[in-house]
């Protein structure tokens, strides 16, 4: 069985190759190289330090994307089909699309310390009412997080990241933020998706689960305005203004796949609004993953 030392070695020598002019040759010690995934990174990022040859840097570059591209989209899968859902762990994976270094242990520090303050708050005796009011106050009144300014079409509004760094963000950013920290404090909040990109959440009533009675929306969440309570009703006026027609689907909770599934549909539409078209297919292929 080979050791660390021995896929270190082979490591470096596949890499001494990678400037080699032959490309049947070179596409050959590629593949090879790709076969050792996210252990090939370090040294490939090494060897990238290390030149100034930039036709190397680039090789080196695209063979780091497609091994964390690769691995991004067996993480989408295995988060999907085979994990535990998470909403935070996915719009982890979302974000990581966008910065392949990303400081996941960061960032779950910070979502971290937000529960928390939202926890110190909350007692079993408050209403749902006054739990959302906690909710409101800990993450729009203490924490200030607000909309990006309007009319800007930013890629980084969109990444969890940013929205922690700078507390501004899409309302759908802002949403998924207030939809997970709710969940981790075991308050039924989940995703509903309307026309038009908007992004609200439902609390949901499960009083009935034990009895057999599917749970039912008690009343919406909008991120938009500071986490302000709104109805069934609402949500009928909006569709009427619209032109919309008015579907069941569009008052009920959506799955953390089709959460996470809009927020890469909303990243290619930005791609091509910043003239990078060429990310879609990569995009459209990471969405395969959600379904």
């Amino acid at each position: 069985m080979e050791d660390s030392t021995d896929n270190s070695n082979q490591l470096h020598a596949l890499i001494s190759l990678l400037d080699e002019p032959d490309q049947g040759i070179f596409s050959k010690v590629r593949d090879q190289i790709f076969a050792y995934g996210p252990l090939a990174v370090p040294l490939l990022e090494n060897a990238w330090e290390s030149t100034f040859d930039t036709f190397l840097q680039k090789r080196i570059e695209d063979i780091i994307h497609d091994i964390h591209f690769n691995q991004l989209y067996v993480d989408l899968t295995n988060w999907a089909h085979f994990g535990n859902n998470n909403l935070l762990d996915g719009y982890i994976l979302f974000t990581r699309y966008q910065l392949q270094n990303l400081d996941e242990a960061a960032i779950r520090q910070h979502i971290h310390k937000l529960r928390r303050d939202i926890w110190l708050e909350l007692n079993e005796n408050l209403t749902a009412l006054e739990k959302v009011k906690v909710l409101n106050h800990i993450i729009f009144d203490v924490h200030k997080f607000k909309l990006s300014p309007t009319k800007s079409a930013e890629i980084r509004y969109l990444l969890l990241n940013n929205l922690l760094e700078t507390h501004s963000a899409y309302s759908i950013s802002i949403g998924i933020l207030y939809t997970l920290l709710a969940q981790s404090l075991d308050l039924p909040i989940t995703g509903v998706m309307l026309p038009g990109e908007r992004y609200v959440m439902a609390w949901m009533d499960t009083s009935g689960e034990s009895k057999g009675i599917p749970p039912r929306v008690m009343f919406y969440i909008n991120p938009e305005n500071s986490g302000g309570v709104f109805t069934r009703y609402e949500i009928t006026s909006l569709l009427k203004h619209l032109k919309e027609p008015i579907r069941d689907h569009f008052y009920k909770p959506v799955s953390h796949q089709v959460i996470i599934d809009k927020m890469f549909e909303l990243l290619s539409f930005l791609h091509i609004n910043v003239g990078d078209p060429a990310k879609v297919e990569e995009i459209d292929h990471l969405r395969s993953a959600l379904k």
